[in-house]
């Protein structure tokens, strides 16, 4: 049922989602329609959700509609430009009828004002204060007011080590904002490391454990990524983040302190064999070069040879030979790369 109602959010026609609830008003009630109608910012859908027993508050797998309208592409690279007027009045209408601010959502958990910081879009952070959200001292540091971080901190400095509601550390605030203050952003940093925070904390995200140096790669802020480094953050666990990245300077910081381009994090994966997988040629190439080694296996026995033979890349198959791939080498099942050739690199092996 919720997938139908959802397949309507998402053709856009307010009188398809008006007849569904009304024959199944029910599917209001369920978590996951109210959320996906926030993250498409679509006032009218929520208000005819609302009308028919929706919870504004809802959570569908972390998610609540206020944290999902905020940050609708958890992922991106860049920072968002500025928000469409729509979006905008649909934020102000959630607030209005009882979306709470307070509530922790999204991956990490936090309160929507640090969401908002970690998109970086002002009128977010406006609204959200205008609407009652308060601002507590992570939001403090991401948001970047060196004065207030710097005095709470002089008058508590267990504030270096405690966490969020959420269980983010201020050092993971500080790094994940996108707030254009990163001089302040800076400062607040180096202020919290030297009261004793710590640049490995680790703070559980939707399925792994993330690292402070994640936060800085993901926000895109190198200069927070080498204060970090500088400041005693593991490189190698730094690299994983920095090498997924477009441009390769928080990689090249890495490896200048030392990071191990071999490294295997989860299940035993190798980063260049992860970065096969996922179509992150250029990224994958750079690791080669800088002399990963091809022939690490997983937790299935794969190297970057079979997994550069399942993508059908010819580019990336022939760097990985180039880089020494062994294409005679078996996995668990007893399969060499060109048992798992794409019909694209067929001949060429």
């Amino acid at each position: 049922m919720p997938d139908q109602l959802i397949a309507r959010l998402r053709n856009g026609k307010l009188a398809d989602v008006r007849d569904y609830l009304t024959a199944r008003p029910d599917a209001a009630k369920s978590p996951r329609p109210v959320v996906e109608a926030g993250r498409l910012a679509w006032k009218q859908a929520l208000a005819e959700l609302r009308k028919h027993g929706a919870d504004l508050n809802a959570s569908w797998r972390g998610y609540r509609a206020l944290h999902a309208l905020l940050q609708e592409e958890p992922h991106r690279e860049e920072k968002p430009a500025a928000p469409p007027q729509a979006r905008l009045e649909c934020l102000d209408w959630l607030l209005a009828n009882g979306a709470d601010p307070e509530l922790p959502g999204a991956w990490p958990p936090a309160r929507a004002l640090l969401i908002a910081a970690f998109t970086g879009v002002h009128p977010f952070v406006q609204r959200l204060q205008k609407g009652g959200a308060s601002i507590n001292y992570y939001a403090t540091c991401a948001l970047g007011d060196t004065k207030k971080a710097k005095a709470a901190l002089k008058a508590e400095s267990s504030l270096a080590t405690a966490r969020d509601d959420g269980g983010l550390t201020a050092l993971q605030c500080c790094a994940a904002s996108r707030m254009d203050c990163r001089k302040a952003l800076l400062q607040i940093a180096a202020a919290l490391l030297d009261a004793g925070a710590d640049p490995n904390a680790l703070t559980k995200g939707w399925s792994h454990q993330l690292n402070v140096t994640y936060f800085a790669a993901n926000s895109g802020h190198l200069e927070m990524f080498e204060l970090l480094l500088e400041r005693g953050a593991d490189a190698t666990q730094a690299l994983p983040s920095a090498a997924w990245r477009k441009e390769m300077d928080f990689a090249e910081a890495a490896l200048r302190h030392g990071a191990d381009l071999n490294h295997r994090f989860e299940q035993d994966r190798p980063i260049v064999s992860e970065l096969i997988r996922w179509g992150q040629v250029q990224q994958a190439i750079w690791m080669l070069e800088k002399g990963a080694d091809p022939n690490i296996p997983d937790h299935r026995g794969w190297t970057a040879v079979h997994q550069a033979a399942s993508r059908g890349n010819e580019r990336m198959w022939k760097a990985v030979l180039a880089a020494g791939g062994d294409i005679k080498r078996k996995d668990k099942l007893g399969l060499i790369p060109s048992n798992h050739l794409h019909l694209k690199l067929k001949g060429i092996h």
